[in-house]
């Protein structure tokens, strides 16, 4: 055979035909592929998309057998060669199938999808400021429709063209008056050239002696001379991100570009308006909130090297930024980096393995490390730098821990405990910010009988269902998992009875029993629910920020990140739901969203409090959380992990079967489990161990039965190769319409 061939994956993702194809390179396309192009194959009878992710010149097939490439997709590979790598890489430690790592890193619109980018119509001032002045006063009476059109390109300088008339409120009719007189240019922009002039940069303020301290070691480390991986560990506002934002500039200096990571969309407006006021234009945003054709145009410019520093959530840490040189990820500890679709990867360890390939450097900052990443670190495989105080010498907020037992023998009966209360008072007559945390949304957690003990639970999933308030003032009841809803019934399902009460706290509550009790504060509430509509998060933040919001009552999105300077008390209304939980890491969890929602206080001039509510205030995590000793609460629970068995000290794989029939999954998931024990003893695997099949945690779900197995080893590699062998074993005698899912590392072990 003449000539090299083109080593394809097909998109299609199914496990016999997930490997390399070989196919010959048609002459108009001699001298145009590279790796990571897009290209359109025969397959079979069919036509599929392909990614092209090697070259070769040698092949089993007879030439006769191979069948030329048909066409190019797009002009520019969609992906780099270290990001094949990195789906490689993938593919063994996740136990997913080649093309579904690939996929995960494909821009919109890469796989046929129909999101394409066409250019759009920006309007432009021309005529000089004074006279576009003059002329808007002029029109302001007769023509104010006009006068609003100049007025807002006064204010921008030039902007797309259905954005300034929605914000003008004017028609097409009166833009094309003033383009007539010569006064307004309108023309069309491709998608690359659409970020308006960068604002003048922002210049970097004095490091204090505690940032300066670890800047120089960090400085020694992007540069070759110290560790290239480092977990920076800083207490909530200590200045962390005055650290990231110097190394990215160091990066930027150097002709590299920066990914920085964040565990949640609320989080990135803030982020984002911090990194362009230091650089500008040159940052880019990936979050799923934004629409495929935004998260398309942005992709195009960080791969054409327009934005060079790229910020977002989870997904970003696969931006094809050229020449990588950090990769920062914000609130390592956060669960949010874990995907719990095909897949399962977890963006700390894959920014890891990404930086290794690529040559990059890795920062990792949290107040409070996930127990694996700070274990790693005393144990020498990366760096550790501290800032244990914060900046300007503001103390960390004084933590209050309630009894709500005492409350109730005291007979206070409100969900807010009287200390709590005395200090929301206090806080409003000082015209200061409360936070108030609940980790729970709705109005209720549970409808029960109290005649029989009935609960109203999902008919599709193995949970109960959560009421909720809607707008109107009706009630419903909801399924957090399926979105399940119905009216709630009058008597109970069960017997009859008319003691059908609900029982449970959640946001709505909350912020029902704040509006009664202060009536003259300004309440917000921050949710899924209320964040459903596109730009909520940042206006939320926005209008606190400025101080137009007095108590804001929120879930886990207001317990990190959040730099609220006028924030001196934030109230948790409960304490205990996450450390009852059927997971290892349910103390971990506790303590850092506790500590990271404690941090909200006192960020600015006036000192911060935080009241905690809790039936157990002698539980050891809460405890440390009113010292803000992380270190304390590290040792205890490193013990006990050690003591357990569970990570750091082994590596689990957990295995969920599901399907529609429960006698089918319950075969299956025996099956797998005595398949993957024979592996993991035949194989010597070092510290192997596996569970017999049981019902998860949450038995049905969205209609299907689940059952799982769990396996533990000391030897990951081992651990992954008994995995394959045993999920290929089973293949053959599989039931029909059982579905296996492997995580390996599991955070979810519902």
């Amino acid at each position: 055979m003449s000539g090299p061939l083109a080593e394809v994956v097909v998109d299609i993702a199914a496990s016999d035909v997930d490997r390399v194809f070989h196919y010959q390179i048609p002459p108009p396309l001699a001298g145009r592929l590279e790796v990571g192009h897009r290209v359109l194959v025969p397959f079979g009878a069919r036509r599929v998309d392909a990614t092209l992710v090697g070259f070769t010149s040698t092949t089993d097939l007879p030439p006769e057998r191979l069948r030329p490439i048909l066409a190019l997709r797009d002009p520019v590979p969609v992906l780099t060669p270290a990001l094949i790598e990195l789906a490689r890489w993938m593919e063994r430690r996740y136990l997913c199938l080649f093309v579904q790592a690939l996929r995960a890193m494909l821009p919109p619109g890469a796989r046929g999808d129909g999101v394409r980018l066409a250019p759009r119509r920006w309007a432009r001032l021309v005529l000089p400021p004074e006279e576009a002045r003059r002329q808007q006063a002029a029109l302001a009476r007769r023509a104010p429709r006009q006068a609003a059109l100049l007025q807002q390109l006064l204010d921008r300088g030039e902007m797309p063209q259905a954005e300034l008339l929605r914000r003008a409120g004017a028609s097409h009719a009166a833009l094309q008056a003033l383009v007539q007189r010569g006064w307004v240019e309108v023309r069309e922009r491709e998608p690359l050239e659409e970020e308006p002039p960068p604002p003048p940069p922002e210049a970097p303020p004095p490091l204090t002696p505690e940032q300066a301290a670890v800047w120089e070691p960090l400085q020694a480390g992007l540069a070759g001379r110290g560790p290239r991986v480092t977990l920076l560990h800083g207490v909530t506002g200590s200045g962390k991100t005055e650290i990231y934002l110097r190394a990215i500039a160091a990066v930027l200096a150097r002709g590299q570009g920066a990914i920085c990571l964040v565990p949640e969309i609320s989080l990135t407006p803030q982020t984002v308006a911090r990194f362009r006021a230091r650089f500008g234009n040159r940052v880019a945003v990936l979050h799923s909130a934004m629409t495929p054709t935004e998260r398309l145009a942005a992709w195009r410019r960080i791969r054409a090297g327009r934005q060079p520093v790229v910020v977002g959530a989870r997904s970003a840490v696969f931006a094809p930024v050229p020449r990588l040189g950090l990769i920062i990820v914000d609130e390592e500890h956060e669960n949010s980096y874990k995907q719990e679709e095909t897949p399962r990867y977890h963006a700390r360890e894959v920014a890891l393995a990404r930086a290794r390939l690529e040559g990059a450097a890795v920062v990792l900052g949290s107040a409070t490390p996930a127990v694996e990443t700070y274990f790693r670190a005393c144990q020498g495989e990366m760096g550790l730098l501290r800032l244990p105080r914060r900046v300007a010498g503001r103390p960390l907020p004084d933590v209050e821990l309630v009894d709500m037992r005492a409350e109730f023998e005291a007979g206070h009966r409100s969900i807010f405990s009287r200390r709590l209360l005395e200090l929301i008072h206090q806080r409003l007559a000082a015209r200061q910010q409360v936070m108030l945390f609940l980790n729970r949304r709705g109005y209720h957690t549970v409808l029960l009988c109290r005649e029989c003990g009935f609960v109203l639970r999902c008919p599709h999933c193995d949970v109960s269902l959560t009421f909720h308030q809607l707008a109107s003032g009706r009630m419903q009841c909801r399924c957090h998992y399926c979105d399940h809803r119905q009216v709630p019934p009058a008597t109970c399902p069960a017997c009859g009875g008319v003691a059908l009460r609900p029982f449970g706290l959640g946001t709505q509550r909350v912020e029902e029993v704040a509006r009664r009790l202060f009536p003259r504060a300004r309440i917000q509430r921050m949710d899924a629910d209320v964040t459903a509509r596109r730009g909520a998060h940042e206006a939320i933040y926005r209008r606190f920020a400025a101080g137009q919001i007095d108590i804001l009552i929120g879930t886990q999105m207001i317990a990190k990140g959040w730099d609220v300077p006028g924030v001196t008390l934030v109230g948790v209304v409960s304490a205990d739901t996450a450390l009852h939980m059927p997971d290892f890491r349910r103390h971990e969890r506790t303590f850092a969203l506790l500590e990271q929602v404690a941090g909200r206080a006192g960020r600015g001039d006036d000192p911060g409090t935080v009241v905690i509510q809790t039936y157990t205030p002698e539980h050891p995590c809460l405890q440390a959380v009113r010292r803000h000793d992380y270190e304390a609460f590290f040792r205890r629970e490193i013990e006990e992990r050690r003591e357990l068995g569970f990570p750091p000290f082994s590596h689990l794989v957990r295995a969920v079967v599901a399907g529609g029939e429960r006698p089918a999954v319950e075969r299956a998931a025996v099956l797998l489990a005595a398949a993957w024990q024979a592996e993991v003893a035949g194989r010597r695997v070092a510290g192997g161990a596996v569970t017999p099949a049981a019902p998860a945690p949450i038995e049905r779900l969205r209609g299907r039965w689940r059952w799982h197995v769990l396996a533990r080893a000391t030897d990951l590699d081992a651990l992954l190769e008994a995995t394959r062998a045993a999920a290929a074993g089973v293949r053959e005698r599989w039931p029909r319409d059982v579905q296996l899912q492997l995580d390996a590392d599991p955070y979810n072990m519902l």
